[in-house]
């Protein structure tokens, strides 16, 4: 009996993503500011089935040696790139069901600050929000913006990383017992203070002392999510996520790593299963293959050589137009987006030939056919890769990116027993995880930050 799949929506706040397919005919990219824009896609991934809309975010841009390359703002290479947080609660309000997850960086947030928008958020999804937790990629563009002194290094950030989620978690689950909202109009006792916690923290990159001012919410904790695949990021994720992205369009990659990130689960004390592994799959289906191939190259020819080259560079910090194209990327490194360059490296190309490939490459594994073709590479990927499920990668834009999908391909999967008849309710995290409260499950660690444990 195959496994239920999660199925997500890839997107960011912005004109286009991961495709840049901006420029296509199908895409509507002038209305992406628009709370209208998002609702429709909210409610079209909601009446399908979809179980999250997941928003990554860049706080920066691509930048190189000081400055912005003029593509990134003439072709909308993430810029303009708009705050996801600020249209969930409008959202959640548009639909009941569906789970909305957006990226915040470790590297430019500060923990209090975090903790009180997300649990804010809890409250007003109703337990559906996720943090996808990143230590950040556009690391020149945090100096220039937030005045970070230098670029911090890769293993470094997760340092940082590590213990801004121990002080969040601290204020999630050990701010406030249970039962200290209390609400007695008679007793003039709205919450009893003697169930409300000093929290204390005093570590080698934050230090608090005070008051979580947030009531506890559905989840208290949002469900987590992370998606480094580095050696230190999938060690960072087995220790704090609940589900872990990944980008490998190699199959036997993509299945060593889902492995060595269950392997890494057990070995921090969690059940291996306890992790959801979700890989990126960027889906174009249509009523022929000849059809959905021509598709494919309208929408990797789309984007402009340098405007791919940009986006590369936003996630990898490396410029590939700025270097030889004899270059072998093995001798390339990168303290901003190892995962991103390591997806390149071991097999022999050179700059010319990523600069060539990036179109057809950058992003997760492509899936192209008639709508039998797709679903049943889907499930193939599923199988040999021991995934959970799959984030659909934005590709014209907006409702276009998924109509195929949700009409022709969902079907067929639910007739092979790969999506449930009806989509489950409840918190994100009981959806995604299966665990039986809207709790984080008692092996987290987490859990031990809870009054009295």
């Amino acid at each position: 009996m195959p496994k239920k799949l999660i199925l997500g929506a890839f997107e960011e706040f912005t004109p286009s993503f991961i495709s840049n397919g901006w420029p296509h005919p199908l895409s509507n990219p002038a209305e992406f500011a628009t709370l209208g824009y998002w609702q429709e896609l909210a409610r079209e991934l909601d009446a399908a089935g979809f179980d999250f809309l997941f928003f990554a975010d860049a706080l920066g841009y691509p930048m190189h040696d000081d400055t912005i390359p003029e593509v990134v703002v003439r072709e909308a290479v993430q810029f303009p790139v708009h705050d996801p947080l600020t249209i969930v609660s409008g959202l959640a309000a548009t639909v009941d069901r569906l789970g909305f997850v957006v990226t915040a960086s470790t590297t430019a947030e500060q923990p209090y600050l975090l903790a009180r928008r997300f649990a804010t958020l809890d409250h007003l999804t109703g337990g559906r929000i996720g943090w996808n937790v990143v230590t950040s990629d556009m690391q020149t563009a945090l100096v220039k913006l937030l005045g970070h002194p230098d670029v911090t290094p890769h293993d470094r950030r997760y340092d940082r990383a590590d213990e801004f989620i121990d002080v969040t978690l601290k204020l999630w689950e050990g701010g406030w017992s249970d039962d200290a909202a209390v609400v007695d109009k008679s007793a003039r006792v709205f919450t009893d203070p003697a169930k409300v916690h000093r929290i204390r923290h005093v570590g080698e990159f934050f230090s608090l002392d005070g008051y979580f001012p947030v009531s506890p919410s559905t989840q208290r904790t949002p469900t987590l999510f992370q998606a480094g695949a580095s050696s230190r990021g999938v060690e960072f994720a087995a220790r704090i996520a609940e589900c872990v992205f990944i980008q490998e369009r190699d199959l036997a990659k993509a299945a060593a790593l889902v492995l060595s990130i269950r392997d890494e689960v057990e070995r921090q004390g969690r059940p291996r299963d306890s992790v959801k592994i979700i890989n990126s799959i960027s889906v174009i289906a249509a009523e022929t293959s000849d059809a959905a191939a021509r598709l494919r190259r309208d929408l990797t020819a789309a984007p402009s050589r340098d405007a791919m080259a940009a986006l590369f560079l936003g996630w990898s910090g490396v410029n590939l137009l700025g270097l030889d194209p004899d270059t072998l990327i093995d001798d390339l490194s990168t303290e901003v987006g190892k995962s991103t360059l390591g997806m390149y490296q071991g097999v022999g190309l050179t700059v010319g030939d990523v600069l060539d490939r990036l179109g057809a490459t950058l992003g997760g594994t492509k899936v192209t056919g008639t709508a039998e073709r797709v679903a049943a590479e889907i499930e193939r990927i599923a199988a040999e890769t021991d995934v959970d499920g799959f984030l659909i990668e934005h590709s014209f834009g907006g409702v276009a990116s998924y109509r195929e999908f949700i009409d022709s391909v969902m079907p067929i999967l639910r007739e092979r027993g790969l999506l449930p008849d009806s989509p489950p309710g409840g918190s994100l995290r009981e959806r995604l995880t299966g665990s039986p409260t809207p709790r984080l499950q008692a092996e987290h660690p987490g859990a031990r930050f809870r009054p009295g444990t």
